[in-house]
């Protein structure tokens, strides 16, 4: 049996738990849940990631004196269930996100059904990361449009880009486990031929450009690759960016101005800003 390791975190206040929320998803974990009484928040990391989980505690404790933090093993039937309990289909905007066991339950009407299992990679569209971005797809046209996902997680992105109408999707993460699971979702959702699955490297060497650039990741990862993206930009092409803590928004604008990327249609959710630049626009 597998063992992986949680981190939980009691704050007391909404504000800190927002803090606590954007230091995990700086720290590369597996995924998140947020209990709301009393606020709490569990974070997961691989047995091979124990210095990140102790690294987001003293992070933790620098940031939020008043929190209560927590490292301990648990194994695959526990990080199951303690996620699962949390993930629930919802609708985000016309989308719907629906977990693959509740699938064949679900009727309510949408323009598009995205049907996950995360397993052991992050993205549920639980996160608001993940909902901004996904926000930000319905308000564009993908219809016959090419685009790149970059960390793609579970492939929720990717997916709901296919069904919107995007002719090719290539969705690339370093990380094998969310390769397999974001594969798996191609699958399940009949999108295999159309949605195509690869782990790259780092520095995203391979990765095809696109008229539609999508990355949901961190601001300091999205600094280090800003020229990378930027070059992953078809003439015209849009640069999708999320995972960026508000404090942090002004240096990610600043990066991709000296790119010749500026007046970025932007989105707020909480202490989370997602930003949408389009090559061309002075």
């Amino acid at each position: 049996m597998t063992l992986w390791i949680e981190v939980a975190v009691r704050v007391e206040t909404p504000a800190d738990l927002a803090i606590v929320e954007a230091l995990a998803c700086a720290h590369a974990l597996r995924g998140t849940a947020i209990e709301e009484q009393p606020p709490t928040l569990r974070a997961w990391f691989s047995e091979d990631e124990r210095e990140s989980a102790e690294a987001l505690r003293t992070a933790i404790a620098a940031a939020v004196p008043r929190a209560t933090a927590s490292v301990a093993p648990v194994d695959d039937v526990a990080w199951g269930d303690a996620w699962r309990e949390h993930f629930r289909p919802q609708r985000i905007g016309e989308i719907a996100i629906v977990p693959s066991w509740e699938r064949a339950a679900f009727r309510e009407p949408a323009r598009a059904v995205v049907e996950i299992d995360p397993g052991q990679a992050f993205g549920t569209g639980l996160h608001p990361t993940t909902r901004g971005c996904l926000l930000h797809l319905q308000e564009m046209d993908l219809t016959g449009r090419t685009l790149t996902d970059v960390g793609t997680g579970s492939g929720i992105l990717a997916l709901a880009a296919a069904m919107l109408g995007a002719r090719r999707v290539y969705a690339c993460d370093v990380d094998p486990v969310a390769v397999r699971a974001a594969r798996e979702n191609a699958g399940r959702n009949g999108l295999a031929q159309r949605v195509r699955v690869e782990r790259i490297s780092a520095d995203l060497a391979g990765a095809p450009a696109a008229q539609v650039v999508v990355a949901n990741l961190t601001a300091d990862i999205i600094l280090g690759l800003a020229p990378a993206l930027r070059a992953l930009m078809e003439p015209g092409g849009v640069l999708l960016l999320a995972g960026i803590v508000g404090e942090r928004e002004g240096e990610v604008v600043q990066a991709l101005a000296a790119l010749g990327l500026r007046s970025p249609v932007r989105r707020g959710d909480g202490e989370w800003v997602s930003l949408r630049f389009r090559a061309g626009i002075p």
